[in-house]
């Protein structure tokens, strides 16, 4: 009996080990060996640095937004330029001089919108002068969200109306630019006399609060004198009496008839028994395929219309 790992046979055994797929097993671990010890060495000692894939730029440090005296007086200077603004640009495309098919009774209200933005310059001007006493800088600017988000997108409805996206039909101009310009500016004088109410218990000075106060009065009075224009005697059926109700009916349309279109509500000289900070809510233009016309709630000063000192304004 003999010891068979003596053999002649063996050698085979031992040549198998070494055959192509054993020398690729090898190569593959040496390999990754490397790679981990490339990875984990020192990089002092080794020949280069290794590149980083996504490496970006560090993450910037943004100024605290503090929120003080000269903040809020700069932005309601901000809001008072931009209404202005709004009604420069109105007087020039000479909308309040055209008839409306809606206000037939309207009437030129060309001359009354000349002396609101004369109002809402001076109010810019006193509410500057108050945040340099603040300790801060003058804005001379509009509102950049208040442009942006609402005045320019009623006037791009209004004036333009919106191209078709994918499945979408295009939205025509409006039907009665005269009638969307006038509400805007009865929008933008109750958005200004809700601006200094809110201001008045935010600022720590009793001056800068009596100011507030009479610039606010002045566009209140503005914002019922241009609902009375629009809409004679109008007051909210609660401060008068009760409205009847009317009786209902179901009428089946006919297949082909358009969908109506958004109702317009008339302004009121009174919208309530007190000052609302409520938004104000804008409903105008031409309407969409459904008849659903541009709704907007304009609303007072918050964090994200604020104009902080880090700001800057950029005039066009």
């Amino acid at each position: 009996m003999t010891n068979e790992t003596n053999t002649p046979l063996d050698a085979p055994l031992v040549q198998a080990s070494f055959d192509r797929r054993g020398l690729f097993r090898i190569g593959g671990i040496t390999i990754a060996s490397a790679a981990v010890m490339a990875a984990c060495g020192d990089p002092a000692s080794s020949a280069g640095e290794l590149g980083r894939v996504g490496n970006g730029a560090p993450v910037p440090t943004l100024l605290d937004p503090i929120v003080d005296d000269s903040v809020l007086l700069r932005t309601s200077a901000s809001f008072e330029t931009s209404i202005a603004n709004a009604y420069d640009h109105i007087l020039e495309m000479g909308y309040l001089a055209q008839a409306s098919a809606t206000l037939p009774d309207l009437g030129d209200q060309t001359e009354l919108v000349t002396l609101c933005a004369e109002h809402h310059r001076k109010a810019a001007e006193s509410f500057n002068a108050l945040a340099q006493e603040a300790g801060g800088e003058p804005w001379t600017c509009g509102n950049p969200r208040l442009d942006s988000a609402f005045i320019n997108t009623v006037f791009t409805r209004v004036e333009e109306g919106a191209p078709a996206v994918d499945s979408t039909p295009a939205i025509e101009p409006s039907d009665d630019p005269t009638r969307d310009m006038i509400n805007l500016v009865s929008t933008l004088e109750q958005l200004s006399t809700a601006t200094c109410q809110a201001l008045m218990p935010q600022v720590t000075q009793a001056s800068f609060r009596a100011e507030a106060m009479r610039l606010g009065a002045r566009s209140s009075r503005q914002a019922a004198l241009v609902a009375l224009r629009i809409n004679p005697g109008g007051y909210l059926p609660s401060l008068v009496e009760a409205a009847a109700a009317e009786p209902t009916t179901t009428v089946a349309a006919a297949g082909d008839t358009a969908p109506p279109l958004t109702e317009i509500p008339l302004p009121v000289a009174l919208p309530s028994r007190f000052g609302s900070l409520s938004p104000i809510t804008y409903i105008g233009g031409n309407g969409d395929e459904n008849g659903v016309r541009l709704k907007l709630n304009f609303e007072t000063p918050s964090l994200n219309s604020f104009v902080y000192p880090f700001d800057s304004c950029a005039e066009g």
